[in-house]
């Protein structure tokens, strides 16, 4: 795909800023890779979803006990390894001297030349991983972002009525729409809905492979489809991730109310989308806006249903 393709293009002109740095502007050539990943949605999802692999390694606590001067160690898998990497970089663009990873990692006496060894120890292979995951079906975040902007730009007046029409079936309207939309996107098996030791996932997509997905579509109209309905699908999607030994769960709610919804997260705001993190295992929740609100003029009048991290995790039990 094009869009991919230009991705690539601008990560690895990123990656080359970075390889060609000096110590000078070192800092600033990372922080400027990371803010490209950060921000690109597609490799944003990948990244996110980095984060919360391997749930059991701490990366911080890996750097501390396997670097040291002039050796190092990474964990036993890629990735695994490409969260530490991940997590260095990212420690490194908030201002943290890289030169004490380098110490570890090389023993050029040049510090250019050390800063160089680096990069090539830790940057280029979260920079390969990044490469081989994107439009890949791990890659759901991107996909789930990309149906949300689909809907609210397309699909919404169309869905909306459908929805509307009959409340009682509504869900299943758009529950067959998402999952169309996955299928045609290259999730190859997105109708399954086997059950496990809690019920059935709305979408269980490729359950037979090493990476299956689970995903929770649940309606909010303010009313009968209210924070407790949303709150049994946060669980479900809890049971399920647990059921399929899954670190990662998704919650789509689709809003037919003229509320904003805000959900509470376990992550910083400013990270989209937000996410709820149980035990071993993280739900990143999507909001659709189904209902129509008119022009961004119009809405100064719509309210914001703030809907907390106990309303989602407690009040589905």
């Amino acid at each position: 795909m094009r869009y991919e393709r230009n991705t690539l293009i601008q990560l690895r002109q990123r990656y080359a800023g970075v390889v060609k740095a000096g110590f000078q502007v070192y800092e600033q050539e990372i922080r400027y890779l990371r803010d490209f990943i950060v921000k690109t949605p597609s490799l944003r999802s990948i990244a996110n979803l980095l984060e919360v692999s391997a749930p059991d390694l701490d990366p911080d606590q890996w750097v501390t006990e396997h670097f040291g001067h002039f050796q190092y160690s990474w964990p036993p898998s890629e990735a695994e390894r490409c969260k530490v990497c991940w997590r260095l970089i990212g420690r490194w663009s908030e201002g943290e001297n890289a030169a004490t990873v380098a110490e570890s990692i090389s023993n050029e006496t040049n510090f250019n030349a050390s800063l160089r060894e680096l990069t090539t120890a830790v940057v280029e292979p979260l920079i390969r991983y990044l490469e081989e995951q994107l439009g890949t079906t791990s890659d759901i975040l991107y996909l789930l972002e990309k149906y949300r902007r689909r809907v609210e730009w397309f699909e919404q007046a169309r869905l909306y009525q459908a929805v509307a029409s009959d409340r009682s079936v509504g869900e299943s309207v758009v529950d067959r729409d998402l999952r169309q939309f996955l299928f045609d996107q290259g999730v190859d098996y997105p109708f399954s809905q086997p059950t496990s030791a809690s019920g059935k996932a709305d979408v269980v997509a490729d359950v037979d492979s090493e990476d299956p997905l689970v995903c929770e579509l649940k309606l909010y109209d303010g009313d009968h489809y209210g924070v407790p309905y949303i709150a049994q699908g946060a669980n479900q999607a809890f049971r399920y991730a647990r059921d399929y030994g899954k670190p990662a769960a998704y919650l789509v709610v689709a809003n037919m109310s003229d509320q904003r919804l805000q959900i509470e997260s376990d992550s910083e705001a400013r990270d989209w989308p937000p996410r709820l993190h149980d035990a071993a295992v993280v739900i990143f929740v999507v909001v659709v806006q189904l209902k129509p609100l008119g022009p961004a003029s119009k809405q100064r009048g719509a309210t914001t249903r703030m809907i907390s991290r106990a309303d989602l995790l407690e009040g589905g039990e």
